[in-house]
């Protein structure tokens, strides 16, 4: 029950005294009573916080200031605009009603008023204003809590995105320092195996060349599944056919096949064999290398078998499913559960007689799905497994191209010295034991080379000597290999090396530092760690294409 001080206030402005005492004795029992004799009067008292009214009965016919005009001004004011005002007055004319409401009153009644009537439209209207201001309430907190949880998800997008940001940065640089040593080890390892004869120093190079390789497979799955959460790694769009694929997927393999005694078959539907794709093959690649990879190292005999079917086709893709059974140990259906998760591997103890990191399956799920496709297994133990995926790939407009060949006969390095010893090239490398490693690649194959250890030098060297041919490191001090390649470019016509062809050589190894570098003027991108064949067949199509 309310005490008379949580009563709610009605304000009776009346300039008759006899109409204020009749209004008084029927709802003093009910509501706490304000009086004002005038229009001024109620104006003030609705304005003071203090003393406003929850509800105003207003007369018309007032001296000085009418009904009419107070409502107008109560109504003007955002103080006061929603205190419901009922007009009580004498003037019973349609006119006056309307005009009344449309000033904003909530009602309209005519003297002699029913008592019965006059307490239930007050009731009503105080009842109405009591939800309006509860639902207001409601919603002034419903903002401030929008408001607040807004700001506080700003904040943390902020956070994440700085966080994101520095996590780029250190990739990239850890990429760059990673890199640049395995290119110094494998470079190293690889002129030493071109010079040495003795059978077991040879053996000795070709398990350091291994291990090496092998840690250089475990940076690249450590930056790509860091570089797939850091959402930097994006799918090229090219035209490929999927049998250059498969045929360089048993390439790689065939040597491990060959080791275990084991046999890979693949099936390709008939009405795949012949079509050209639009997508990312290498990172296809990729996916099946991982599959059938552990295919091969968890079986121990038997065979390999690469299916490849049509799931669904538009006019604009296709979707493939590619499955790799083996006949090897067969999997639970409890570590069947972690095989994608990163850095699990079905047998986790230390007694595990399989290595790897537990990367690969991770980074295949992540692909599949950036292929917009599923991953899955079916295994049992001793009865072998199935890996499956399925791919959503483009229709290529045109039939894939495979690369054309720039000479048939000898290897790119024999072509070189054959055709271009003693070719001028600038090397602009910063690094000293990558200048070593370089620099003895490309005097092996007969090429006169010019060292540069910075940007700047290798500026000033291009204003003084044509070179057939320039290959350009991206991170060096003073001035990097991207604002050295752009001030090459912009000397002029007059340049000596204005159309030679400049290569990035460079531990930058991500799909947009090779876009950087096509940007700023470069020709190609030649990633460390450096494989000699690669850089050979590299330098052999820009010399022949630039004419040298």
């Amino acid at each position: 029950m309310q005490t008379p001080a949580e009563r709610p206030a009605i304000l009776i402005v009346d300039d008759t005294p006899t109409n204020i005492q009749l209004l008084a004795e029927v709802l003093h029992a009910h509501y706490r009573l304000k009086v004002a004799t005038a229009g001024k009067t109620a104006l003030e008292i609705a304005g003071k916080p203090e003393s406003r009214p929850d509800l105003i009965l207003l007369d018309i016919m007032m001296p000085e200031m009418d009904g009419y005009e107070v409502c107008r001004r109560l109504k003007q004011d955002p103080a006061t605009q929603g205190i419901p005002v009922i007009f009580i007055t004498a003037k019973n004319d349609v006119v006056d009603e309307e005009l009344g409401l449309r000033l904003g009153a909530a009602d309209y009644l005519t003297k002699p008023v029913k008592v019965s009537i006059l307490l239930q439209r007050i009731g009503n209207l105080l009842e109405r204003e009591q939800l309006r201001k509860e639902v207001e309430t409601q919603r002034d907190q419903l903002e401030a809590r929008v408001a607040e949880r807004t700001l506080a998800l700003s904040i943390a997008k902020e956070a994440a995105e700085a966080a994101n940001r520095a996590k780029s940065v250190f990739l990239a640089n850890m990429s760059h320092e990673l890199r640049t040593p395995m290119n110094g080890i494998l470079g190293m390892s690889e002129l030493l195996r071109r010079r040495v004869t003795d059978p077991k120093a040879l053996d000795q190079l070709s398990k350091l060349t291994q291990s090496a390789q092998r840690l250089l497979g475990l940076i690249n799955d450590i930056l790509d599944i860091s570089k797939i959460e850091a959402e930097r790694l994006t799918l090229e769009q090219v035209s490929f056919s999927l049998g250059e694929v498969l045929e360089n997927l048993i390439s790689l393999l065939e040597v491990k096949l060959a080791e275990k005694g084991l046999r890979a078959f693949i099936n390709l539907a008939p009405e795949i064999a012949g079509m050209t794709f639009q997508g990312d093959p290498l990172r296809l690649g990729q996916i099946l290398l991982n599959l059938a990879g552990n295919a091969v190292k968890f079986t121990e005999q038997g065979s390999i078998n690469l299916r490849v079917r049509l799931l669904e086709e538009s006019a604009a893709d296709i979707l493939l499913r590619i499955e790799v059974q083996d006949s090897g140990i067969g999997i639970t259906p409890e570590d069947q559960k972690r095989l994608f998760n990163a850095f699990e591997q079905a047998d986790g103890s230390m007694t595990r007689k399989y290595g790897g990191t537990g990367l690969g399956l991770c980074i295949s799920k992540r692909l599949v799905q950036m292929m917009g496709g599923e991953i899955g297994v079916t295994s049992a133990p001793g009865q072998g497994s199935t890996f499956w995926f399925t791919a959503r790939l483009g229709k290529a407009t045109q039939s894939a191209v495979a690369p054309m060949p720039i000479f048939s006969g000898d290897t790119p390095a024999a072509q070189i010295m054959s055709r271009y010893s003693g070719a001028h090239i600038l090397l602009a490398e910063d690094e000293p034991i990558n200048q070593e490693v370089s620099r003895g690649l490309l005097e092996e194959v007969g090429l006169t080379v010019d060292l540069a250890e910075d940007g700047v030098q290798a500026v000033d060297m291009a204003k003084q000597n044509h070179y057939a041919l320039i290959l350009m490191d991206m991170q060096m001090p003073y001035l990097n290999g991207v604002d050295a390649t752009r001030t090459i470019r912009d000397m002029g016509a007059d340049s000596l090396n204005i159309a030679t062809p400049i290569l990035a050589m460079t531990a930058n190894a991500f799909d947009e530092d090779r876009q950087v570098c096509l940007d700023a003027g470069m020709n190609d991108h030649i990633g460390k760690p450096v494989e000699p064949d690669v850089l050979y067949e590299a330098l052999l199509k820009w010399l022949t294409q630039s004419g040298n």
